[in-house]
């Protein structure tokens, strides 16, 4: 489950940390004439899992989706016990409370505990992706001071690279520096009782949407 959530390095997170394209390019620099690039290149997937921010995540996740899941069976229990309790009392229901009562629990145990865990399942990968994410907009100030530093015209992700040599490698100068100035990221809780709230201001927007339209 660790290495998994330390893997956890999309598209997404690092779009959204500025590095678009997977390059971070000096304009000055490169606008000058008549200079060879400087390139130098960093492994971003490093930096997140090695760096001690980065290190702090796979143990709050894995605390956090124990916490989710223990949420999500005790849902499933109280669903359970209701159904038993309906099997047991519903001939002494009317046609009309028995019936109600029944749908009721088929729309829960078909769609709304099935859409509460895919709910809580994407809550819980973004919120690790988010601290991911928090990682490298911490690390933004470092590379430029790196690149500023070294006079570099163009910073690429290892990824892109097939070769580079060692020199031009500045993922573990980014690591100490980072570990210095942000030792550590909070990955957000979430909880049964958010998703609810979620869910219920999306039926209202939806809701909302279709009065207007109107």
């Amino acid at each position: 489950m660790k290495k998994q959530i330390i893997a956890m390095t999309g598209a997404v997170a690092l779009a959204a940390a500025g590095f678009i394209g997977g390059s971070f390019v000096n304009e000055a620099e490169a606008q000058s004439d008549g200079k060879a690039p400087v390139i130098l290149i960093v492994n971003r997937a490093q930096v997140i899992a090695q760096s001690k921010a980065g290190k702090t995540i796979p143990d709050q996740a894995e605390s956090l989706k124990g916490s989710v899941e223990k949420e999500l069976e005790a849902e499933a229990d109280k669903l359970k016990k209701e159904i038993e309790s309906f099997q047991k009392n519903a001939s002494l229901m009317s046609d009309e409370v028995r019936q109600k009562t029944e749908q009721d629990l088929a729309v829960r145990s078909q769609y709304g505990l099935p859409q509460r865990v895919q709910i809580m399942e994407q809550a819980f990968s973004g919120v690790v992706q988010r601290a991911q994410e928090q990682i490298l907009i911490e690390s933004q100030p470092i590379l430029k001071e790196i690149v500023d530093r070294r006079g570099a015209t163009v910073l690429l992700d290892r990824s892109a690279v097939m070769y580079a040599a060692p020199e031009t490698d500045i993922t573990q100068e980014v690591i100490a520096a980072l570990d210095k100035k942000f030792p550590k990221v909070e990955v957000q809780k979430i909880s049964l009782a958010e998703i609810e709230k979620r869910i219920l201001e999306a039926q209202a927007n939806q809701a909302n949407a279709a009065n207007n339209k109107k």
